[in-house]
């Protein structure tokens, strides 16, 4: 992941110094992974990994004051499991990093209410493999499963480029904002299985 999201806009602002990007993006995906592991999925599209993406699941986190604890404690594991990222960028850089990703929360989300969703929290296609369908054969299963199970479908792109992409598996921008002392918007968007034409 770490080499396939260094040109991505967010971690570019992020990680001004691209030499550097990558090694930090090894440490921060580790922790981000390790911290979101029991309420998600990573999958992919085969062993060689052509696709790879993190799928959050809302079932799997229950709105209790012992799940948002656990939840919080896992925050902070997974902050200081980061941390050797300060040899890289120093702490200030690191400070601002996670200020940076927490602006670019996915808070949007409390739009849903209390309608559960999945929400596609990474995902990337290896650049060998780009154009050859594979986002399709990612995407397909993610999308008959949010019929099936009438899971809202989510997810959010600082891209403005990856727009058409994700419109073209039916999902549509519900929110955007510009993010605090950046450059970035970041667009909110959803498939709603209940709302298919």
């Amino acid at each position: 992941m770490a080499s396939q999201f260094v040109h991505d806009p967010l971690y570019q602002f992020i990680l001004p110094n691209e030499s550097r990007r990558e090694q930090v993006l090894v440490h921060f995906f580790a922790s981000y992974l390790d911290m979101l592991y029991p309420y998600s999925d990573l999958l992919a599209t085969s062993p060689q990994m052509e696709a790879v993406g993190l799928v959050f699941y809302s079932d799997r986190f229950k709105n209790t004051l012992k799940a948002r604890a656990v939840y919080g404690t896992r925050i902070l594991r997974a902050i200081f499991k980061a941390m050797p990222i300060c040899r890289y960028i120093g702490l200030k850089g690191f400070v601002r990093g996670l200020r940076t990703l927490n602006k670019a929360s996915s808070a949007w989300l409390s739009l849903l209410e209390e309608r559960p969703y999945m929400h596609l929290d990474m995902l990337v296609v290896q650049r060998p493999y780009r154009g050859q369908g594979i986002m399709s054969s990612f995407m397909r299963p993610l999308l008959r499963m949010s019929r099936e199970e009438g899971l809202v479908m989510t997810l959010e792109t600082q891209n403005a480029r990856n727009l058409p992409i994700y419109e073209h598996y039916g999902l549509k921008v519900i929110h955007q904002y510009q993010i605090k002392n950046s450059p970035l918007t970041q667009y909110g968007m959803s498939y709603d299985p209940t709302q298919l034409e």
